[in-house]
């Protein structure tokens, strides 16, 4: 079997990203039993942090972004996996992002999301890995961009959901986050077609002085918190020095 640029004619997916998939899946299985010290990682367990996440915050998802051969064939293999993958839709986010990373014309970056469902512990099925697609054949597509990904993870990350995003409890649980989790306010934004009110998700990127495997998390809530994110000012500069400081940490680890 002839192998192309780590990945064969007849696979969907690299060795790298079928090991990255099974890790995100793994990770997304044990989150629903674990604690919330846990998922944030390097957090006191009697804390703020912990105790606000654990009073008003559920587990959602975690993510990966994979490069598929095509995204027919990479729904094919989630699907053959008996992963029910749900229906595809473009992932505006992640193609700004990539574009803004690798100076990409977003037009030409076919990014595609889906969700998909792995049987839990207990027997349910749950849509709680959310799966980014950057085909391979996309106009955008450059190995260059794959390998950076696949060493970074700069997309993997987890995600919670606020089931109750009030402006004390949003301020409460977004300045432990940053104060005692180390996580970077990345900003965040609004999407009116998700649910009945519309839904805003946060970013947060972990100080690169904090040594934990998960590096990015998200906050989803329903409605349009627009406001919230207006009048707190994002950790720009400090956001900018993480991302450096872990691409030239991994980097080195590589060498």
């Amino acid at each position: 079997m002839r192998s192309v640029e780590g990945i064969s004619e007849e696979s969907a997916f690299s060795g790298a990203d079928l090991r990255r998939l099974a890790d995100t899946v793994r990770d997304a299985r044990s989150a629903w039993t674990a604690s919330a010290s846990s998922l944030l990682a390097q957090v006191e367990t009697g804390g703020d942090a912990t105790f606000l996440t654990e009073q008003h915050c559920v587990f959602d998802h975690c993510a990966v972004l994979l490069f598929p051969r095509t995204l027919a064939a990479g729904l094919h293999h989630l699907h053959q996996c008996g992963l029910a993958p749900l229906p595809t839709v473009p992932s505006t986010v992640v193609r700004r992002r990539l574009s803004e990373r690798y100076g990409l014309d977003p037009a030409e970056a076919s990014i595609h999301i889906t969700r998909i469902r792995p049987e839990l512990p207990d027997g349910r099925r749950h849509a709680s890995v959310e799966v980014f697609l950057f085909p391979r054949d996309s106009a955008a597509f450059d190995p260059v961009i794959e390998k950076s990904e696949v060493t970074h993870d700069f997309e993997q990350h987890t995600a919670f959901v606020c089931e109750n995003p009030s402006a004390p409890v949003l301020d409460a649980l977004v300045t432990a986050w940053r104060t005692e989790a180390g996580l970077l306010w990345e900003g965040g934004g609004y999407n009116p077609h998700e649910g009945p009110h519309g839904s805003t998700v946060m970013y947060f990127v972990r100080d690169h002085a904090w040594p934990a495997r998960r590096r990015r998390f998200e906050l989803h809530s329903a409605g349009d918190l627009r406001e919230f994110i207006a009048r707190t000012p994002q950790d720009t500069e400090a956001v900018r020095h993480a991302y450096t400081a872990w691409h030239r940490t991994e980097h080195a680890t590589h060498l």
